[in-house]
C-alpha cells in the first residue's frame, strides 16, 4: 500500500502539530508557510515546507501523489485563498481523496447559550465567522463537483501548550471577565489532532463536526485555575457591561453558544484525552 501523503495548507499552531503527529505515524506531509519561513523545516524532521502567498505558487510535481489535503489556513472574506491554489493543483494533476477545512463554531453566530449541534443554521454575527461560512462552502461545492468528499472541523477557542490561559498569566496578559450565565466551548489543540486523524483514517464520506471538550466554562474559571497551577493571585475580576465597545476582548465575549461534540463521538468514536480545561491545562503546565 502507497504511503499516504498529506498537504497542509498552513503550518500554524494546529497545522504543525497535526504534521508532527502524522509523520510519527509513517506518513509522508508537505505543509506551506508565508514568507521567507518557508526555506526553514521549522524543527520538525521529515517535513517538506513551501511557500505560499498571492506571489508564490506551490510546484505539482513534488506534491503529484499527496492523498489528504487539509486547510488551516484563515480565510479571506471571500473564502480561503488555498482553495483556488488546490484547483490550481487539481488541474494540474494533483488528485486527492479527501479534503479538509478547519472552520470555527463563530459561524454559528450568537445563539443566547443554548446547545449548537452541526444542524444548527448558521447565523455569523461577525465579519470572521461570516468569511469562515464562505470558505465552508467554498470547498464543499468543489468537492460535489469532483465527486471528493470534504469534512469540516469547526472548532471553538483553542488552547495547549505555549497557547493557554498559563501563558496569559505568565505574560500579564490574562483578564477575568464576568457576563452573567456566560460559559465558552474550547479545544486542547491535540484533540483536533486527534480528531483529524480519526477522520483521516476510515471512508470519507461529506461532513461537518464540532470539536470542542465536554465542559463549556466561565472564562474566571479558567483563569482561576491557571493562577492556582502556578501559584499566583488572580487578576482583578472585570465586568462585561462595563467593557468598552472596542475592547477586543468584548468580541469573544458577546456570542452565547455552548457546542455540542456528540456527532464527532457517534461517528468516529472520539473521545477527548482533555474532557475539560483543567485536564488540558495541568498537561500545558506539565509540559511547561
Amino acid at each position: 500500500m502507497a504511503t499516504s501523503h498529506l498537504l497542509i495548507f498552513g503550518l500554524g499552531y494546529t497545522g504543525l502539530r497535526t504534521a508532527r503527529e502524522c509523520l510519527s505515524a509513517g506518513w509522508r506531509v508537505s505543509g506551506t508557510v508565508r514568507g521567507a519561513a518557508a526555506t526553514e523545516n521549522l524543527g520538525v524532521d521529515g517535513l517538506r515546507v513551501f511557500r505560499f502567498d498571492t506571489e508564490t505558487h506551490l510546484p505539482p510535481e513534488p506534491l503529484a501523489d499527496v492523498t489528504h489535503v487539509l486547510d488551516t489556513t484563515v480565510p479571506a472574506r471571500e473564502g480561503s485563498d488555498a482553495l483556488p491554489e488546490m484547483q490550481r493543483l487539481f488541474e494540474a494533476g494533483v488528485a486527492p481523496g479527501w479534503l479538509g477545512y478547519l472552520s470555527s463554531t463563530a459561524v454559528y453566530g450568537d445563539c443566547e447559550g443554548r446547545w449548537v449541534d452541526e444542524t444548527t443554521p448558521a447565523n455569523p454575527t461577525a465579519p470572521q465567522g461570516q468569511a469562515r461560512l464562505n470558505a465552508e462552502a467554498g470547498w464543499q461545492a468543489w468537492g460535489r463537483d469532483l465527486g471528493v468528499a470534504v469534512q469540516i472541523f469547526r472548532l471553538p477557542g483553542i488552547y495547549g501548550p505555549g497557547r493557554s490561559a498559563l501563558d496569559q498569566v505568565r505574560d500579564g496578559t490574562a483578564r477575568r471577565i464576568h457576563r452573567e450565565g456566560h460559559r465558552t466551548s474550547r479545544v486542547h489543540v491535540d484533540d483536533i489532532v486527534g480528531a483529524l486523524r480519526l477522520a483521516m483514517a476510515v471512508l470519507p464520506k461529506p461532513a461537518i463536526y464540532n470539536v470542542a471538550d465536554d465542559e463549556p466554562a466561565p472564562n474566571p474559571d479558567v483563569v482561576d485555575f491557571a493562577c492556582d497551577l502556578l501559584g499566583v493571585a488572580p487578576p482583578p475580576l472585570e465586568r462585561y457591561e462595563d467593557m468598552a465597545e472596542d475592547d477586543p476582548r468584548r468580541r469573544f465575549l458577546k456570542d452565547r453558544r455552548l457546542v455540542s461534540n456528540a456527532r464527532l463521538k457517534t461517528d468516529l468514536g472520539w473521545s477527548p484525552r482533555f474532557p475539560t480545561y483543567r485536564e488540558g491545562l495541568r498537561a500545558a503546565f506539565a509540559e511547561k
